[in-house]
């Protein structure tokens, strides 16, 4: 898949197209729990940003106000260059949006922001493991793959509920 095809898209087109890739996944919620979600990430969007481990990703400024479309767009890059597994997704969903598909119907931009749909296209790696007692437990971890990439768009986010760099 080429970013060329993603930056294409238009601000409408790009938010479809992420809303179809979390249905695809069933992670796509319904509008009140995609408007609880909405409301908590602005909240926290005013809050400095607490980064767990020395590894974590740095929360890079963004330069002023970003756009809902500019911020779907920047998230279907990085789902499509750090998960190869969700690229093909992704340009099903283009071609799909471009055939005039739109988003699911239970998902309105206009009444629930983008940063709803990049938090769950961001969530957490999840895996279940057996630990040295012999108990079943779930392993909450974050991939280190791309952090900088991670962090500019965490503060891309940020910026797009603030209207600043968020810091």
């Amino acid at each position: 898949m080429h970013v060329s095809e993603v930056d294409a898209l238009t601000d409408e087109q790009a938010i479809a197209v992420l809303a179809l890739v979390l249905d695809r996944d069933r992670r796509l919620p319904d509008l009140t729990r995609a408007r609880q979600l909405d409301a908590q990430i602005s909240e926290a969007a005013g809050q400095p940003v607490e980064i767990e481990g020395a590894t974590g990703p740095n929360v890079a400024t963004a330069d002023g106000p970003v756009a809902p479309g500019a911020l779907a767009r920047d998230t279907l890059a990085y789902l499509a260059a750090e998960r190869p597994d969700v690229a093909p997704v992704v340009e099903r969903a283009i071609a799909m949006t471009r055939q005039g598909f739109s988003a699911p119907s239970r998902f309105d931009p206009v009444t629930v922001g983008v940063g709803a749909l990049v938090v769950l296209a961001l969530q957490t790696d999840l895996e279940l493991e057996r630990t040295t007692a012999g108990k079943w437990r779930f392993k909450v971890h974050k991939k280190a793959l791309s952090d900088s990439v991670l962090g500019k768009l965490l503060g891309k986010l940020i910026a797009t509920y603030t209207g600043d760099s968020g810091q």
